[in-house]
């Protein structure tokens, strides 16, 4: 396992745990957040970003596959949305996300709905 898939899959375990702090750690400290409600910079904002609102379905992040190319990770993903009372599954989506790093930190996460999207970006 490289060195940037390393880092990709401890951004994902953290963010999965709620570890805020060893998920900033996976962060350069010029990281871009390309999320649903626009575009977050830097530790405090990432950091933001990832903290859960407690109540309603809660997801959880599995990688499925990689791929990586020098700075460039493309991690293929399911996320599950369980309820937080009971841990019922609510539905599950399966995403892209394209992580580019510097110094084998996350700069860049951006998400995709659709692979092949994501693929022609990683390709790019």
């Amino acid at each position: 396992m490289s060195p940037e898939e390393k880092t990709v899959r401890e951004f994902v375990s953290t963010f999965n745990r709620s570890e805020l702090h060893a998920f900033v750690e996976t962060l350069h400290p010029e990281v871009k957040i390309h999320g649903m409600r626009g575009l977050k910079k830097g530790h405090e904002e990432a950091r933001s970003w990832a903290t859960r609102t407690p109540g309603g379905v809660q997801q959880t992040v599995l990688i499925e596959d990689c791929l990586c190319a020098g700075d460039r990770v493309l991690a293929m993903v399911r996320r599950e949305w369980r309820w937080e009372d009971g841990n019922e599954l609510a539905y599950t989506d399966e995403l892209a996300w394209l992580f580019e790093l510097k110094d084998e930190l996350i700069i860049s996460w951006r998400p995709y709905d659709d692979p092949e999207e994501a693929e022609t970006a990683f390709n790019a």
